[in-house]
């Protein structure tokens, strides 16, 4: 049964995403970016369960470390010294806070990317921008389709080298490096020939011609509408609301208490994030109790 954010209106999926995306990447203060990053974090382990731990575990956590320690370590900007290190630079507490601050940040973004890959499939990505641009449509839907296919594509490749003896024993660090260059030709080729494939196939399917008709079965409901408002009031809110929500740090750490509009509209912001989780949630649960 096709329920849930998933199986919305495209153009209520996308105004979401294009929420979420912005928020993140404008959003200084902390706590709204925890909450989107934790936010994304839980819709992404409801789409995905354990694919989702092993992304998070493997490379989210370690990402936002690594920023945090380099922005400490080339940074050097802040009052608040914490150690000097040997060439005489300082550590900052600044520099540290807001490299953990600028690791939620990006973390927050591949999360709701990865969500976004897995409701915005390229059925949509043809139907939203299809009218307007058939080309642009191709190439974004099938730079989307790539993201997991180049994934499963590559692990095809390193397993085969396996089998056949190369990357067993490689050692030493241009060995590594010469390996995996290697690995990336074959991927880059396989890549090409594939948008080749694709191409030639939407082309001879007729594809982008004049007068040519497609059907769909989306539907633009009540609710889509609605989510559509909320999602594009919560986006006018982002600019609006950036000034109040501000966070310095540099020289120092200076994050506003906040008073009660501050407190509305990061319940807002808190709300709308979650507001996919709480749709399929209810879903789930009304369909279920009508079984």
């Amino acid at each position: 049964m096709k329920i849930g954010f998933k199986y919305l209106h495209p153009f209520a999926d996308l105004m979401f995403f294009i929420f979420s995306f912005i928020l993140c990447l404008i959003a200084t203060n902390p706590l709204i970016l925890i909450i989107s990053f934790v936010s994304g974090a839980v819709y992404d382990f409801k789409l995905q369960k354990k694919k989702t731990t092993a992304y998070i575990l493997k490379f989210i956590l370690p990402l936002i470390l690594l920023i945090t320690v380099f922005n400490g370590l080339f940074s050097h900007y802040g009052v608040t010294v914490l150690f000097v290190m040997q060439n005489g630079n300082n550590f900052t507490l600044e520099a540290l806070v807001y490299g953990l601050i600028s690791g939620i940040r990006i973390a927050g973004m591949l999360l709701w990317l990865d969500c976004f890959n897995e409701i915005i499939t390229s059925e949509k990505i043809i139907f939203i921008f299809g009218r307007f641009s058939p080309r642009l449509a191709l190439i974004i839907s099938m730079v989307l389709r790539f993201i997991p296919l180049i994934r499963a594509q590559s692990s095809e490749i390193s397993n085969a080298e396996k089998g056949i003896g190369n990357g067993v024993e490689v050692s030493g660090f241009i060995g590594k490096i010469r390996s995996a260059s290697r690995r990336l030709s074959i991927l880059v080729s396989w890549t090409l020939e594939k948008g080749i494939d694709t191409s030639d196939s939407m082309r001879a399917r007729g594809y982008g011609l004049h007068g040519r008709t497609s059907y769909n079965d989306y539907v633009f409901s009540v609710k889509d509408a609605l989510i559509t408002v909320i999602s594009f009031a919560a986006l006018v809110l982002t600019f609006v609301s950036d000034r109040k929500l501000s966070a310095s740090y540099n020289p120092i750490i200076d994050i506003p208490t906040p008073d009660a509009v501050s407190v509305i509209l990061i319940i807002f912001f808190a709300s709308v994030l979650l507001m996919p989780l709480m749709i399929d949630l209810w879903e789930e649960k009304r369909w279920s109790i009508t079984k």
